[in-house]
């Protein structure tokens, strides 16, 4: 088995796939899957659905999910190798490993006598825009995939159960003053001093637990970018910071408009939700997610945790769909500059779904 993963992952590896470049990635996957005995891949831009050419109407629908893209690479590459248990390269964790898991599923589960009529969805751009993830035309022109029971979304959880997901907004906030030379600053009105006490609260702001379904999810503001001010001698008339709000399951737009309005009272400020993608439930009461996290055949109940980030789970939510966070990648190393995945964590995670997948729940544990 170890071997299998391995050759799995390195050939997601050995194919760079940045965002915006998962096109070369996407035609060699499609050549590899596309003649699978019992097997059929349907190609939308440089999304690849899987699904059985015959498949059991009577059965739960499962989709298993990855994305193709990764973040770039930073300056002098991440040279694909192996040093024992660690596999290195940029996706390894984030989320390649868990891109090699669905293709050793694919190839080798024996799928004749599970409960689950497999879906798997590889696709692209999740690292860019809410509206641009490769899912939103997935769901437009295969729209069966989301008659599904359950999603598992294969993103780097180190094999715990991570349910939901924490919504993002991207809130564009300007501070408004007047132009003047630096010499004489008291003709003018300084844009960015103006925002010194907006973003001293920032600062001393903690993060907020919020428990959901017995889970702590944290809801955090944080400025990410700044820019203002035309010339060194000029007193700067606009000052305008980008704030990244992270906030828990059960929020929507209209929540993240209040905590500006409240964090600006008094201030000449503006702001603007340019970007918000929804918070994802837990879904812990569903019943196949339940005998998921239960385990079988001797292995252990799975440990439980919040996803602290975003992930699709919350678009899959969307569209009707329970889904969760599982994956053998590790957080830590997403987007690192040496990133890397540990490549028992993929052997134990194929196990983990080949074994949930080959079980027979108990009677009234299915919801068709």
């Amino acid at each position: 088995m170890r071997e299998r993963m391995l050759e799995a992952l390195l050939f997601f590896l050995e194919r760079s796939s940045v965002i915006g470049n998962e096109e070369p990635l996407c035609d060699d996957l499609e050549a590899r899957v596309g003649g699978l005995p019992g097997w059929r891949a349907e190609r939308v831009a440089n999304n690849l659905i899987v699904s059985r050419t015959s498949p059991d109407v009577s059965r739960e629908r499962l989709v298993l999910a990855g994305h193709l893209d990764t973040v770039p690479e930073p300056e002098g590459g991440i040279p694909v190798r192996v040093e024992g248990d660690l596999v290195y390269g940029r996706g390894a964790s984030d989320m390649k490993a868990g891109d090699a898991v669905m293709l050793a599923l694919l190839e080798g589960f024996d799928w004749g006598s599970s409960w689950a009529e497999p879906v798997f969805v590889f696709y692209e751009h999740e690292e860019g825009p809410y509206a641009e993830n490769g899912l939103e035309v997935v769901f437009e022109e295969c729209p069966w995939v989301t008659d599904a029971e359950l999603a598992i979304i294969l993103e780097p959880t180190e094999n715990a159960l991570e349910a939901g997901c924490i919504g993002t907004a991207q809130i564009e906030v300007t501070f408004r003053g007047s132009p003047s030379h630096s010499a004489r600053p008291w003709q003018g009105e300084n844009a960015l001093t103006a925002a010194g006490a907006f973003l001293a609260a920032l600062h001393e702001r903690p993060a907020e637990e919020v428990a959901v379904d017995g889970l702590p999810f944290y809801e955090v503001v944080v400025p990410t970018m700044a820019r203002g001010g035309s010339a060194k001698n000029v007193v700067p008339d606009e000052f305008w910071i980008n704030v990244n709000h992270r906030f828990a399951p059960g929020r929507d737009i209209e929540h993240v408009r209040a905590v500006f309005e409240d964090l600006l009272k008094g201030s000449n400020a503006s702001f603007e939700v340019v970007d918000f993608a929804p918070s994802g439930s837990a879904d812990l009461g569903h019943p196949l997610l339940q005998d998921f996290v239960a385990g079988n055949d001797g292995l252990p109940a799975l440990d439980v945790r919040p996803k602290q980030a975003w992930t699709d789970v919350a678009r899959f939510g969307r569209e009707g769909v329970a889904a969760a966070n599982f994956g053998p990648g590790s957080p830590s190393q997403a987007h690192q500059r040496a990133e890397h995945v540990k490549l028992p964590l993929l052997v134990e995670g194929y196990e983990r779904l080949a074994s949930y997948l080959a079980y027979t729940p108990p009677s009234g544990s299915e919801t068709g």
